[in-house]
């Protein structure tokens, strides 16, 4: 693709020409007042806007500017450079700017929720105007702190390091399992906490907030006791016979969970039930995703259908809601859409080219051609358009009548989220596991790179309001889970759904230590306690930790030696994933270095980074980084 920059011939005129505080300071205010005519130019259009988008979106069309893209060649790593000049880090505040009040769905959004994006930017300009030369690494942290003010799970800014506006909320369980007896008490009937026995009454002020019903015995009713919130919370003091105790608290077992999956869809019959697996709705899964959609067409005599979606990061919803109308002859999720354009996000669909891309789904293809074509008109006259659309549950009843069982965890996602919410067209569908992502009121993403930083800005163009679905929060399930097996646990609930009980095989403790870990490790690991002159903030990270990579690579790291902070002896083993190509685990040796209290692991002469990082709860989050790869991992201490 061709490299485009647009830089102002005033900018540098100003810049050659007068002293550093006075140019920093004219063209901060150049820009501003820039911007401030192009947002006032041109013609408004007060056509009608959906009742849903009014307080959100004032106006359906307004005039913008155009500013050509920096454009990049998608199949190649991008090199991000070490320093920029001020000159060219305000440009990229410029285009920054542009891209966020134009072509971000959530703009208008997050503005009426109290987000001043007019006050980051001046905070931005602030910070580049102290220096005549400023570190990337470090204007990239500054360019990020907007997306702690949001919550979208979509957008997302991809530098030297990876920045999200995502936080999942999520339940934290106890090892606790309650049954609700006649007289509306209820008891505990499992327990692997020390402080709490089996025939306890739970008494606690305000217990529903506490409860999360889970699978039992038809004629019961069983909830584990937790607490559903946001930030990880180890411990809660909760009261068991009038009497407080404090219960720690531990994440979903079903974070480790693992599955086999040598196809991104296939269909495993257990005990007769068919259990259908499919990990993501990508449209480069087009050939696969024929033979799911038409497998609805194949299942609709089943009694019982059980869709395994752990992990489905999801991709285009016309496959799902496909499948479930060959399955149902109806389909229905009631969401209303807003639909931005502008020119960049015409100039993004026109950089495609689909030659190169022979597998994609149809439906990618038109969006891509639609969008492109209008690129021409966008930039003679560049204006920023809304268009507005809803899909209605019309109540349609549909002709499939066995039991649609929908298996959900957190990495649900987008399209994947997209099946649990149509699925509610089948008269029977039950949804177990845990809550989905969350990330589907802000979609379909487009990528921008600023100028100078090569920051690449994820953007998505919709804004979309379902009901029942809140962003971060997700769908929550009709049963909860907390076991690393859940297609077995079903099965069980399934086969004897009159005598089924859920059973605590161990605490969450117990399990750490004894987790079946399939990476492989060299039979010289050792692990040396770091000396007394290591930070602690650094020795922490000493020792061995687990976690599995977008759920589905075991991924392991063990620290061994801690000689400086620019010296750290690790090692990182990783496990099976046939979807992955990855057919045998396997380990590599490396020297990392600490970089702002992150380890830093580069691989000699390879394109390959992991950076680790402590969280203030004491887990970890890994990011693992290579061309065309960029993979998440969330890890617990397991030595």
């Amino acid at each position: 693709m061709v490299f485009q920059r647009s830089v102002n011939t005033i900018y540098k005129w100003i810049w050659l020409s007068t002293n550093r505080n006075l140019k920093l300071s004219v063209i901060v205010s150049l820009i501003g007042v820039s911007l401030i005519l192009c947002s006032c130019n041109g013609n408004i259009s007060h056509q009608d806007i959906p009742e849903i988008f009014q307080p959100f979106i004032s106006q359906k069309t307004s005039a913008v500017a155009y500013k050509a893209l920096t454009l990049r060649d998608g199949n190649k790593s991008v090199e991000i450079p070490d320093s920029i000049t001020a000159m060219e880090a305000l440009i990229d505040i410029e285009m920054l700017e542009y891209l966020i009040s134009t072509s971000y769905s959530g703009f208008e959004y997050w503005k009426h929720r109290g987000v001043d994006f007019d006050a980051y930017l001046k905070s931005l300009r602030r910070f580049v105007a102290k220096n005549e030369r400023l570190n990337t690494y470090d204007f990239e942290n500054q360019i990020a702190k907007i997306l702690s003010q949001i919550s979208d799970g979509h957008i997302s800014f991809i530098g030297t390091g990876y920045h999200m506006a995502y936080r999942h909320k999520a339940v934290y369980f106890s090892d606790l399992l309650v049954e609700k007896t006649d007289s509306d008490q209820y008891l505990v009937i499992d327990s692997q906490n020390d402080g709490v026995k089996k025939g306890a009454i739970f008494t606690q002020e305000r217990k529903e907030e506490y409860l999360f019903k889970t699978l039992s015995a038809a004629d019961k009713l069983q909830y584990f006791i937790g607490v559903f919130s946001y930030d990880m919370i180890n411990s809660i003091d909760l009261a068991f016979d009038q009497k407080l105790v404090q219960v720690p608290l531990h994440k979903s077992r079903l974070m480790y969970a693992r599955f086999e999956d040598p196809t991104p869809f296939f269909i495993n019959r257990i005990d007769n039930i068919p259990v259908v697996r499919v990990t993501g709705f990508r449209d480069v899964l087009y050939p696969q995703m024929q033979s799911f959609m038409q497998a609805g067409e194949t299942l609709q005599n089943e009694d019982v259908i059980i869709v395994n979606l752990f992990n489905n990061g999801g991709g285009s919803s016309v496959f799902p809601q496909t499948f479930i109308r060959n399955l149902n002859g109806a389909v229905q999720w009631e969401t209303q859409w807003g639909e931005l354009t502008s020119p960049a996000i015409t100039e993004y669909y026109a950089g495609f080219d689909l030659s190169t891309q022979s597998d994609i789904s149809p439906e990618l293809k038109d969006l891509v051609l639609r969008y492109s074509d209008k690129f021409d008109d966008y930039r003679r006259t560049p204006v920023k358009n809304w268009q507005f659309s809803r899909t209605e549950n019309k109540k349609t009843p549909g002709t499939y009548t066995g039991k649609f069982i929908l298996l959900t965890n957190r990495r649900v996602l987008s399209a994947g989220e997209n099946m649990v919410g149509s699925s509610q067209s089948i008269k029977n569908t039950i949804v177990i596991g845990e809550n989905t992502g969350g990330v589907a009121q802000f979609s379909s993403t487009c990528e921008y790179y600023l100028p100078y930083s090569n920051l690449l800005l994820n953007l998505p163009r919709q804004l979309i309001f379902i009901p029942g679905l809140e962003e971060c929060v997700g769908y929550l399930p009709d049963y909860w889970l907390d076991t690393r097996e859940p297609v077995e646990e079903v099965l069980k609930w399934l086969k004897d759904p009159n005598a089924y009980q859920f059973k605590y095989t161990s605490s969450y403790k117990e399990m750490l230590k004894a987790l079946d870990v399939s990476a492989v490790l060299p039979e010289d690991t050792k692990i040396v306690k770091p000396d007394s002159e290591i930070p602690d903030s650094l020795a922490r990270y000493s020792g061995k930790w687990y976690g599995v990579s977008d759920g589905i690579l075991d991924h392991l790291l063990v620290v061994e030696k801690i000689k400086s902070s620019k010296e750290v002896e690790a090692i990182y083993a990783w496990g099976v994933a046939y979807q992955w190509n990855i057919m045998e685990p396997g380990w590599e040796r490396f020297k990392g270095e600490f970089e702002d209290e992150r380890l830093v692991l580069r691989a000699s002469g390879r394109n390959q980074t992991i950076t680790y990082e402590i969280n203030l709860d004491g887990s970890m989050t890994a990011i693992y980084e290579r061309p065309g790869v960029r993979s998440f991992t969330e890890m617990s201490r397991i030595d």
